[in-house]
């Protein structure tokens, strides 16, 4: 005889989703929901993209005991991170990762939401524990969290290139990287470059650095493709410069295999990630192989563990010569800095009045515009120094999240500084928020993971942005980019130093004002800013890879030569 719910499942199998749901309603609401009814509420609901309903259903189903209780809070943590309902998501990933001993997904998905919770006390003691279980070498911690999340609050690059999540794909092989780089290739007279990337869109941050390199190619040189994993929202958002992209073809819609298969039909000589470990990355296309040489550049500021690319791109800044033992990848490095600048389409509008951005006109205002994520308790404690002892000064935020503003209210007001001297600041359009920058006295870093966009749209404002040296690649980019723009006067040797320097600047107004006007004197001459500059460049990196592998030599470390100063 069939069961009542038999008419559910044939629906979910069949992908109708509201036809089950349809069905199931009346069973959960006349009799004791079992877990399987609670299961498949909480999967309809997901597929339909109901997420609210489903985390309800997945807390209501993780209440049941049994094995798979940290799985099911776990998954509705992550649904109710993407709600925004962040003290709920918390709560759950907490409860999820506390209740064993160990599983992978409970302890990942808790971590992701702590660290955009600025819950900080909690978040010190947890980041300790994390690390004190990578020191003592336990294999199980280096599996939970992607590199990105990882480099974001660890800056030993021993740790970070032990790594060993690879999102959607599988590492490559010594076996599969000679099957890439042994696939019959022929060259031709024009270089033909790949980009690989899911964000060809003029509003993401990554091509509002990129595009204009992208379109300043020396066409009777090289030969630019555009491999689009980009999804329709983003694509939607553009303004109108994806259009005047060259050569997009699109591969979001097909497998790995298909889409490496594609790439290899172009002919391409050189493939560039711009993803690496970040969202919408397709390592799996990377790790089939889609061209003879494979590049590591922008997206992700470290070494791609499991991605397969011959080189990254970098400086003599971010990627030291003592990195190398930590990178599989042989480092190109840049004469200037490793990041694009684009001086042609980025925005660059009137500055705006403090008192249309309801700032105060006569209290040193800090700047923190950096990702909720990056700020860390290690960056919180140099915030709350500064603020100690610069007492005038307010800071002023970029945070959303009211549960996040409150935990960091409570923290800063532990520390003894005075709630109203913060001031919270919401996202904005992008040409406002670039607007609003110059308004603020400094603009202050995070660490170990730097502000990467963020101090080079600052930098690009007018607004000075003080640093210190860091340990790994995230952690030096800051000091690249003020290299690049000519102000290393704002790059301190340690934490305590960049305090001190902070301090100074907010209270030597003449010594402020006189790196302010340098900034604005240098911004349109200095290499950061001359996007021609850094794309010949690249292009010559790019020459120089192609030369190597023509005359039979393996990938090498090498650095591009400096064009003469113009």
């Amino acid at each position: 005889m069939a069961r009542p719910i038999d008419k559910v499942l044939l629906s979910y199998r069949a992908e109708r989703y509201d036809d089950a749901l349809a069905a199931l309603l009346p069973l959960l609401r006349t009799s004791k929901p079992v877990l399987e009814m609670m299961l498949l509420a909480a999967q309809c609901y997901s597929k339909t993209k109901q997420n609210a309903e489903a985390a309800k259903w997945y807390l209501k189903a993780a209440e049941v005991p049994g094995p798979k209780q940290a799985m099911l809070r776990a998954l509705a943590a992550e649904l109710l991170q993407q709600l925004d309902e962040s003290l709920a998501a918390l709560t759950a990933a907490r409860q999820a990762a506390k209740s064993v001993e160990f599983d992978r997904e409970a302890e990942a998905s808790f971590r992701r939401c702590l660290h955009k919770s600025l819950s900080l006390d909690e978040t010190l003691m947890e980041n300790q524990r994390f690390l004190d279980l990578l020191r003592a070498g336990d294999e199980r911690y280096f599996s939970v969290e992607q590199p990105f999340n990882n480099i974001s609050w660890c800056a030993d690059e021993s740790l970070n290139a032990r790594m060993t999540y690879v999102h959607n794909a599988s590492a490559f092989t010594a076996d599969t990287k000679q099957a890439r780089r042994t696939y019959p290739h022929a060259f031709a007279n024009k270089i033909r470059i790949g980009y690989l990337s899911s964000d060809f869109s003029d509003q993401h941050a990554t091509m509002r650095l990129f595009q204009s390199v992208i379109l300043g190619h020396d066409r009777q040189r090289f030969e630019v493709t555009l491999f689009c994993n980009t999804n329709e929202e983003m694509i939607r958002n553009d303004r109108g410069l994806r259009q005047t992209y060259p050569n997009l073809v699109q591969i979001g819609h097909l497998e790995d295999q298909e889409a490496a298969k594609l790439i290899r039909s172009h002919g391409v000589d050189i493939l560039v990630d711009l993803k690496g470990h970040t969202k919408g990355a397709r390592i799996g296309v990377i790790n089939i192989g889609g061209a003879p040489i494979q590049v590591a550049y922008l997206g992700y500021p470290g070494s791609g563990t499991g991605i397969d690319c011959d080189y990254v791109i970098g400086d003599r800044i971010v990627l030291p010569a003592e990195s190398r033992p930590f990178y599989h990848e042989k480092f190109c490095l840049l004469p200037d800095s490793y990041q694009a600048n684009d001086n042609i389409h980025r925005s660059r509008p009137q500055a705006a009045s403090r008192a249309s951005l309801g700032l105060p006109q006569d209290r040193p205002i800090l700047a923190a515009f950096n990702v909720t994520r990056k700020i860390t308790p290690q960056t919180a404690t140099l915030w709350a120094e500064i603020l100690r002892r610069a007492p005038r000064s307010l800071l002023w935020i970029l945070c959303s999240d009211r549960f996040a503003r409150d935990n960091f209210l409570k923290w800063i007001s532990e520390e003894g500084i005075a709630r109203e001297r913060v001031i919270f600041a919401d996202r904005a359009d992008y040409a406002e928020h670039i607007a609003r920058l110059p308004a603020a006295d400094i603009g202050l870093d995070t660490f170990p993971y730097n502000g990467h966009t963020t101090t080079s749209d600052q930098l690009w404002a007018g607004l000075p942005v003080p640093t210190y040296k860091g340990s790994h690649f995230a952690s030096r980019v800051t000091e690249s980019l003020l290299t690049a723009a000519g102000i290393t006067e704002l790059v301190a040797e340690d934490a305590r130093s960049y305090v001190d320097l902070c301090v100074s600047l907010i209270e030597d107004r003449p010594r402020l004002q006189a790196v302010r006007e340098k900034l604005g004197a240098q911004r349109a001459t200095c290499p950061l800013f001359d996007t021609m500059r850094f794309t010949r460049h690249l292009e010559t990196a790019f020459q120089i890879m192609v030369e190597r592998e023509r005359a039979g030599l393996a990938p090498d470390h090498f650095a591009v030569p400096p064009l003469p100063d113009s």
